[in-house]
């Protein structure tokens, strides 16, 4: 009988010990994890700012304490992404290393959506749109109620638009059209950017999202309205609606600066 109600005591002291050590390894672990969320998003912060140097330091320190493979290869196209815009020469060396990791990730990854949005990332760099589309597709079969997905497909069509020449037309390589002239219904250009204000605005009809989260896609809503749509009265309208709902951040003041300069 003491033999029994030992070994009941036993496995109860062992029950608990294991809680203990669980519970003490999770509260251990969640500061870390906001921390890394935090140098993430001061990373994002500093590239939109402009900040590319800045910002390609932060996402070194996030990798640098992050373990997951598929945000720290997420992190090095961001990087990848800088790299480009400021036109330094081994970006394509970092785009071959992220090719290799993101082809490694799908064995594992082929259902996780946040795997499709890291592929898209890298598709958008080199220019595959055939593969953003694709890669986009798949990030929202397998998860449809997807507001950060949505957010970054307005970020990288946003970033394609960009990046394409105004005087590229739907036109310019049929049969017959040597010079053709651009329009709102056959500028590239405008069509992503199209694109990406669609998606932004799928978004924003999320209820989860807070208030500087939407200030932010205003803010970006506002500078696709500006220079790729053209449309400067709609710009305005997205970028008060970014003071209204976040004054104080960083996308409230440049919005407010805009404002003084346009209204």
């Amino acid at each position: 009988m003491n033999i029994r109600r030992n070994c009941i005591l036993l496995v109860w002291f062992v029950a608990i010990v294991i809680f203990s050590v669980t519970t003490i390894s999770n509260a251990e672990e969640s500061p870390a994890h906001v921390a890394q969320e935090d140098l993430y998003e001061k990373a994002m912060v500093l590239k939109e700012d402009g900040k590319g140097d800045e910002a390609i330091n932060m996402f070194n320190k996030f990798m640098d304490t992050n373990k997951d493979e598929l945000k720290r290869t997420d992190a090095m196209l961001e990087q990848c992404m800088i790299m480009k815009g400021m036109k330094t020469p081994t970006w394509k060396t970092k785009a071959r290393e992220a090719q290799q990791k993101v082809k490694i990730l799908y064995r594992t990854n082929y259902m996780n959506p946040e795997y499709w949005l890291v592929y898209a990332k890298f598709a958008a760099i080199v220019n595959e749109e055939r593969d953003v589309y694709g890669a986009f597709k798949k990030a929202f079969y397998y998860k449809p109620d997807y507001p950060e997905g949505y957010i970054v497909k307005g970020d990288l069509y946003s970033y394609l638009a960009k990046n394409t020449d105004p005087s590229e037309s739907t036109a310019s390589t049929a049969i017959g059209y040597e010079e053709a002239h651009v329009s709102k219904e056959n500028s590239v250009r405008y069509q992503k950017g199209k694109e990406a204000k669609e998606s932004y605005e799928i978004a924003l009809r999320n209820s989860t999202l807070d208030n500087d989260k939407k200030a932010s896609i205003h803010y970006k809503i506002g500078e696709l309205e500006m220079n790729i749509l053209l449309n400067k009265e709609e710009a305005i309208k997205n970028w008060k609606k970014t003071v209204e709902l976040s004054r104080d951040s960083m996308y409230g003041k440049k919005s407010a600066e805009l404002l003084s300069k346009n209204l």
